[in-house]
């Protein structure tokens, strides 16, 4: 039970980052470079940055 928690928890974590770094890609460098490879980047950088902060985030609720 606790497993899947985890699982899921990192996986819908990831995912929101991802997105969140898409809309904000888009929303700063879209007009500078375009919004496709805007959301490209943001994607790339929220994934980078949030799959840290999600595994750091479980292991310490984890942890508790």
């Amino acid at each position: 039970m606790v497993i899947a928690f985890l699982i899921v928890s990192l996986v819908s974590g990831i995912a929101a980052a991802m997105v969140a770094g898409a809309l904000s890609g888009v929303r700063i460098g879209g007009e500078a470079i375009g919004n496709e490879l805007a959301a490209y980047m943001g994607s790339l950088y929220g994934f980078l940055s949030g799959s840290v902060g999600v595994l750091l985030g479980l292991i310490i609720l984890l942890l508790l």
